[in-house]
């Protein structure tokens, strides 16, 4: 059975564009209308699955992953974290909390 949500809004390039036509069938999104590119491509990929999580190369459990990205920032000289655009603003506030622990910079897209 497929579900057509209207008047959608997006939020991922700041346009806050809020009429957009989603149809989801089975739960997954199956079309996006009067979107952008850029809204279109992250609503449409934005419930595919995770890969599998690796360390060196080898699939690995959550708590082990989680150590080696926290060993490799520690050791960083000069640690970036870059993105956020569509990322949410308590999502937002725990990346610079993070990035001030590891003496880091914080940038994001529109620098470029």
């Amino acid at each position: 059975m497929t579900i057509i949500h209207e008047d959608v809004v997006c939020a991922f390039c700041g346009c806050l564009c809020d009429d957009l036509k989603v149809e989801v069938e089975d739960n997954k999104i199956t079309k996006v209308n009067n979107a952008c590119a850029i809204g279109r491509n992250k609503l449409m990929h934005a419930q595919t699955d995770c890969a599998a999580l690796k360390v060196n190369g080898r699939e690995a459990a959550w708590g082990e992953a989680l150590a080696e990205a926290a060993k490799i920032l520690v050791k960083a000289k000069s640690p970036l974290v870059y993105g956020l655009s569509s990322t949410t603003s308590e999502a937002v506030r725990e990346a610079v909390a993070l990035t001030e622990l590891i003496k880091g910079t914080v940038d994001n897209p529109s620098s470029y």
